[in-house]
């Protein structure tokens, strides 16, 4: 509010953002957390030119102005685990979040979707000898429903959560998960840098 809050929305560009973002950079605010707030500003701007409309009908802006996000050369690179990796970093978690964790792996599920996963979802296919879930297009990133068919390991896992809760499928302490990256999955991923040293010791 301090920076922006006085400004219309088709005073907002990179310009008008610039003082926050230096002002972040004084607060030693990390890339990443400056390029989520400029994600979020690039969302309403999207928004107000596309979907968002007067009573006339118009959008609110005629088009978004592109907002360049900040370079983050410091930025861990993904890069695909091996099976002894998978297993240190799941053995290091929560039980719920492991096999969060695992379901995940099997599905190529989301965050998201995986938090919000309830039994009214899910369908099983007994001529196959497992189940699938119909995910609503509102949980889902592209707004398209979704059809996640459970391997072996996935039907296992979801098997495990029976009785836990009458709503969802994966619970901690009986209540929902609200996300998986939580402060107990980068404790898990920051204890005594695990992956790290797996790979230094097999360099």
């Amino acid at each position: 509010m301090p920076w922006i809050g006085e400004a219309t929305i088709d005073s907002i560009h990179t310009g008008t953002l610039q003082l926050w973002i230096n002002f972040r950079r004084t607060e030693a605010a990390a890339v990443g957390t400056i390029n989520h707030g400029l994600k979020v500003v690039c969302r309403i701007l999207n928004l107000a030119s596309t979907e968002w409309v007067d009573e006339y009908g118009m959008t609110w802006l005629q088009s978004a102005p592109r907002i360049r996000l900040l370079s983050d050369t410091n930025k861990r690179k993904p890069y695909p685990l091996s099976w002894t990796e998978q297993d240190k970093l799941f053995n290091a978690l929560p039980d719920h979040l492991s096999d969060m964790a695992l379901f995940a792996v099997n599905t190529g599920c989301r965050d998201g979707e995986i938090c919000n996963l309830r039994w009214n979802w899910h369908v099983p296919v007994p001529s196959l000898n497992t189940a699938v879930f119909i995910i609503p297009s509102q949980y889902v990133k592209n707004g398209d429903e979704r059809l996640v068919v459970l391997n072996s390991i996935a039907n296992d896992i979801v098997n495990k959560q029976r009785g836990k809760n009458t709503q969802y499928i994966f619970t901690d302490k009986g209540e929902s998960v609200t996300r998986m990256l939580n402060t107990a999955w980068l404790r898990a991923r920051k204890d005594d840098d695990i992956i790290t040293r797996h790979r230094q010791s097999a360099s």
